[in-house]
């Protein structure tokens, strides 16, 4: 019994040890986004809001392809392998992402085409080029954070996020020193410190210091990663597709209201995927073997922190009170009232789902979380089309919908999973759960 317990008590300590680092990353990147975010919001009018919303929905979708069709199934790939050799996958697996990377223009003409008739030419065209750039370079600062945590080497990820949330403040600064126009700020600010952090991120990771070279083969990739590329592209697309059917039939104005709830929102994600980066793949190794009890027990974990921190947060951010911080930093996220508070409500909904999904990643059931997501799609655009009436409301109300729907389908994925054996006795190829599953 004492070998056990010991084994606990080593794992409590390394998650002490490693849970602070997984904070400060998730934390300092989301700050970033929120300082890029509140520029907009500065910056710009309700109506102008709106348009960068559909056009910051377009960037989520075009981050789609080469996250999900390359560097996720890459880091899945990744877990299979010796800890030391993780971080050696990049070398093959940004290679595989420059193609798919190269189509994230289609979702800014697409944005382009929705918005035309709400913004001139000329800010059209700043936001569509600025947004293609920081869609290129995103995606690939964010993989090499991911690699270091699956490597163990959390706190490096963490000063890759710190560099970033650095490089965006001096870029937001730079820039309107320089005088740039407004409407290149945003997403040019972006841009600039997913470079720099880039390219720091890569330096500490040094995949040359691994004793044991890992490789990863486009086919490799392809069978679980047309998966995740539909999943993600159903999720990206249905965010898209509500924003746009929200500022056509609500206006611009409206959906600027709703994006800059939105970001008053935003730091429910932080918490969640902060928590996530570290219990993450502990989730996904837990569910390939098959060990319900491990992956329950971080899943209880992920959502007794998750929750206490959202219920701290709505009572301090959920409303126009003198204790708020965010109704005088983000005044326009407060103009309608109980706005916020159904756009936090709706983030832990789904935050609570990311372990769940994690374990659903980690039992090749990538092929369900795709068909979760159609109905989640229909569900959500279904609910944005009250926005004639519900207005801004329309887009939380929509997530909530969406939310409420994957809780429901993953936990009926999960009974499956765990009833069934690990892919390698089921003697299929990688994604061939997800197959059986699907049935």
């Amino acid at each position: 019994m004492g070998i056990p317990c010991r084994g606990v008590a080593t794992a409590m300590v390394s998650l002490r040890r490693s849970l602070p680092a997984g904070l400060i990353d998730a934390a300092s990147t989301s700050i970033g986004g929120f300082a890029v975010g509140l520029a907009a919001v500065v910056l710009f009018d309700e109506a102008l809001l709106g348009v960068y919303a559909v056009f910051f929905t377009a960037h989520q979708l075009g981050l789609v392809v080469p996250m999900q069709l390359i560097y996720f199934p890459a880091e899945v790939v990744a877990v299979t392998h010796p800890v030391a050799s993780r971080l050696s996958i990049m070398r093959r697996s940004f290679l595989l992402a420059a193609g798919p990377s190269a189509t994230s223009g289609v979702a800014a003409l697409l944005a382009a085409a929705v918005m035309r008739n709400e913004a001139s030419i000329d800010d059209l065209i700043a936001l569509g080029v600025s947004s293609i750039l920081a869609t290129i370079l995103a995606p690939a600062q964010a993989h090499v954070r991911r690699m270091l945590h699956l490597a163990n080497e959390h706190w490096m990820a963490a000063y890759t996020s710190v560099i970033q949330l650095v490089a965006t403040g001096v870029a937001i600064g730079a820039l309107w020193l320089l005088n740039v126009p407004d409407v290149w700020l945003p997403f040019g600010a972006l841009s600039i410190a997913s470079l720099v952090s880039l390219v720091a991120g890569l330096a500490m990771a040094r995949p040359s210091r691994d004793p044991v070279t890992a490789s990863v083969r486009f086919a490799d990739l392809i069978v679980s990663g047309r998966w995740l590329l539909a999943t993600g592209g159903l999720v990206a697309a249905s965010r898209f597709a509500i924003a746009s059917v929200i500022g056509l039939l609500a206006g611009a104005e409206e959906l600027g209201y709703a994006e800059a709830a939105r970001l008053a929102g935003q730091p429910i994600i932080v918490v969640a995927l902060g928590i996530s980066a570290v219990l993450g793949p502990k989730s996904m190794e837990a569910a390939a073997r098959r060990n319900k009890r491990q992956a329950s027990r971080l899943a209880r974990t992920h959502n007794l922190m998750l929750v206490a921190v959202s219920l701290a947060y709505l009572l301090v951010a959920g409303g126009d009170w003198a204790w708020n911080p965010l109704a005088r930093i983000i005044p326009t996220a407060y103009v309608i009232g109980g706005l916020a508070a159904l756009t936090i409500v709706a983030n832990v909904i789904g935050s609570v789902t990311l372990p769940a999904q994690r374990e659903l990643l980690g039992g090749r059931y990538e092929r369900r979380l795709a068909i979760v997501e159609v109905f989640a799609g229909i569900i959500g655009l279904t609910v944005s089309m009250s926005a004639s009436v519900t207005k801004s409301f329309a887009r939380p109300l929509s997530l909530a919908a969406q939310n409420l729907w994957r809780v429901f389908d993953y936990r009926r994925a999960l009974q499956k999973l765990y009833a069934s054996p690990p892919a390698t006795e089921a003697g299929g190829a990688a994604g061939d759960g997800s197959a059986r599953d699907a049935r």
